[in-house]
């Protein structure tokens, strides 16, 4: 929806430009067509061959409005050509990135699929790193897919509690250890939710080579939940005002700020918020806020008002009829 308004805004931005330099050269046109008239009608010494001049001013004036109206055109339609492009290659790069996602899917299903047969076996490297490799390459891809739609996708808000989130991400890396303090629901969207952590996850054990990571979660009582996420890695050591910038590479090592940049945007659209504050003992650290589910007490449990849980229900038939 935003990246259509900006697109009517461009076209609108175009069809003002051309309305007003044809106005402006229609208006000196006119202007010095009676001045000419005036000069006639005075018939002051000279003003004979005034006709010629009359008729050179036809000429340029409507030149230089034709030219102004065939440019105008000529930048509206590269314009839309240019918005149409730009929507046939996003349209492209969801439709392979879904068709990848689906075939890297198969593919850790299968290496996880050898890894628990050979279970008893001596560990394997080759697997492990495969592995971690389709991992790191599925969610590179989810990034990419959310980055295309980020403006535009759709969110179904759920009730989601946060520590069924952090038992999936234990399971994408079963060799890193994660500890969960408190608990707490969120009104999220779930796959957006699984992106946010999963990227933050994959911050630490990539570019922070952390082996621990722990979650701490705080219900202050206004209706919010408070995240802070810990690693025992090198940290951070560049500009923290930096941190979630799109692109913005602060060492040669460094990714390119997606993940970061991602989780960022898709709090602010789930009304919530990141910071990056310094760790004192050098990790890297990631507070985030929340919206806590309405109806949930002090232990992070739904209430059983029927009116509540009648809702809930309406909302989960709603998505699952959109899914």
């Amino acid at each position: 929806m935003r990246e259509q308004k900006r697109n009517r805004v461009v076209i609108a931005l175009v069809g003002l430009w051309v309305v007003f330099t044809v106005t402006l050269a229609g208006w000196w046109l006119i202007f010095g067509l009676r001045q000419l008239d005036l000069l006639n009608r005075l018939n002051l010494e000279g003003a004979v061959p005034l006709h010629r001049h009359y008729q050179m001013l036809l000429w340029e004036g409507g030149i230089l409005i034709s030219s102004l109206i065939g440019g105008g055109l000529a930048l509206f339609y590269y314009a839309r050509r240019e918005q149409k492009r730009h929507a046939q290659v996003e349209g492209f790069f969801a439709a392979f990135t879904h068709d990848a996602k689906t075939a890297l899917a198969s593919l850790r299903l299968q290496a996880e699929s050898l890894r628990e047969d050979f279970a008893g076996a001596e560990p394997s490297p080759l697997l492990d790193r495969l592995l971690s490799d389709t991992l790191r390459l599925q969610l590179q891809l989810e990034n990419s897919l959310f980055l295309v739609n980020l403006t535009r996708g759709a969110l179904f808000f759920e009730p989601i509690r946060l520590g069924d989130r952090i038992d999936a991400l234990r399971h994408h890396w079963p060799e890193l250890i994660i500890t969960q303090e408190g608990d707490g629901i969120t009104m999220a969207d779930a796959r957006a939710l699984e992106s946010i952590l999963t990227n933050l996850v994959q911050n630490s054990v990539t570019h922070g080579r952390a082996t621990q990571v722990e979650v701490k979660v705080r219900q202050d009582g206004d209706g919010r939940l408070r995240v802070r996420v810990t690693d025992n890695g090198c940290g951070f050591q560049g500009d923290s005002s930096q941190l979630g910038k799109l692109f913005v590479r602060h060492a040669r090592s460094s990714g390119s700020g997606v993940g970061l940049y991602i989780a960022s945007e898709l709090l602010k659209r789930m009304n919530g918020a990141i910071r990056f504050p310094s760790a004192n003992s050098g990790g890297f650290v990631a507070e985030l806020d929340f919206p806590e589910a309405a109806g949930t007490h002090a232990s992070g449990a739904l209430s059983e008002d029927p009116h509540t849980g009648s809702v809930r229900n309406n909302y989960e038939a709603t998505v699952t009829g959109r899914r």
